[in-house]
């Protein structure tokens, strides 16, 4: 009885994220981004790209676009979001723009990169950035 029971806690302990991630990927939002980004210092085309919860904790997230071309999002900071107005935020400099914050649909938490991280996406820092928000819509 008691290796049963620890059978059936062990069971519970390993699928419960995976349950959590699937819940979690059901709240699909898209947004189309006119302009090449780069998010984890991977250069991404323009066009309306699939936003998903990666993680059980939230913070990890998967853009993808229709062409399959998708790219992971891991933020290290959270902040107060937005619910009622999901978006993506891109810090551009020049021509560059990075993907710098996410603030998913129907969550009080936004996940956004720190300044250094942002800069590390770039080839060319200059001391004035414009900030531009694409709204997320549902699928």
């Amino acid at each position: 009885m008691k290796r049963m029971l620890t059978s059936i806690l062990m069971a519970a302990g390993i699928a419960g994220p995976f349950v959590a991630n699937l819940s979690a990927q059901d709240s699909r939002t898209v947004a189309d981004v006119p302009f090449a980004f780069v998010a984890n210092q991977k250069v991404m085309s323009p066009g309306r790209y699939a936003l998903n919860r990666a993680d059980a904790s939230g913070s990890t997230f998967t853009l993808r676009n229709a062409n399959g071309q998708a790219v992971l999002f891991t933020a290290g900071i959270r902040e107060t979001g937005t619910p009622d107005r999901p978006h993506l935020t891109f810090a551009c400099y020049g021509k560059e723009c990075v993907l710098a914050k996410i603030a998913p649909a129907g969550s009080a938490i936004a996940y956004s990169l720190s300044e250094r991280s942002v800069e590390k996406n770039l080839h060319h820092t200059l001391s004035v950035a414009s900030m531009i928000s694409i709204k997320l819509a549902p699928r």
